[in-house]
């Protein structure tokens, strides 16, 4: 298993359609890290977690992946 800290791979995170929804997806992980109804909400989330990285150069914990927006 490769060591994140030394990784060539930096934590990004992108948005995928899937469906109707929009995913938003980190990289090198492939992990969905949350889900929207619409694209504009998943781009503002995925600009923020490029912005302000909450956990540095680690990927966000598994606990805080998979949620859904119910919003419409």
């Amino acid at each position: 298993m490769r060591n994140l800290k030394t990784s060539k791979y930096k934590i990004t995170y992108f948005v995928n359609q899937n469906d109707q929804k929009w995913e938003v997806v980190e990289f090198p992980t492939n992990e969905v890290v949350r889900t929207y109804r619409r694209k504009v909400d998943a781009e503002m989330f995925s600009e923020h977690l490029i912005s302000n990285k909450p956990f540095g150069e680690f990927p966000l914990p598994k606990f805080l992946k998979g949620n859904i927006d119910i919003r419409e």
